[in-house]
């Protein structure tokens, strides 16, 4: 790994994932869990974006109450609601409000009728050591 900059993004992913565990998130509170994700945001230095375009579909993923992962086109994001989003976990699926079906607008449209405060773009890696994270508060 003689690549300097693979080498400086694989220790702030290290430790953020080092904040995420010994945080004790999956047996605090969700709020606990949501402060751990805004930690490895901070930590991993994820820049927000504005816009993320798919194609037909995109997949979801519940993290917490206020972050799901979200895969489109072999992307990986990190997506952030303004609101604690308790439809990610429900069987109803409210109507997504999109102005271009193929695209998703931090700021303006919806996941599950939950608005989408911001979107990070996230690497594989990343998006596994999340996974896990989610892993973990589902087992708890």
């Amino acid at each position: 790994m003689s690549n300097p900059t693979m080498q400086a993004v694989m220790i702030r992913t290290a430790a953020a994932l080092a904040l995420i565990l010994f945080s004790g998130c999956a047996t605090q509170p969700a709020s606990t869990a949501d402060d751990a994700l805004s930690d490895f945001v901070a930590v991993s230095e994820l820049e927000p974006q504005d816009v993320v375009r798919f194609r037909d579909q995109f997949n979801t993923r519940p993290i917490s109450d206020l972050y799901a992962l979200l895969q489109a086109r072999g992307d990986h994001y990190l997506v952030q609601f303004r609101r604690r989003c308790h439809e990610l976990y429900e069987n109803t699926f409210p109507a997504d409000i999109r102005r271009d079906r193929n695209v998703l607008r931090a700021g303006f449209d919806t996941i599950r009728g939950c608005r989408i405060d911001q979107i990070f773009s996230i690497d594989a890696s990343q998006a596994e050591e999340l996974k896990l994270l989610a892993k973990r508060l589902e087992d708890k």
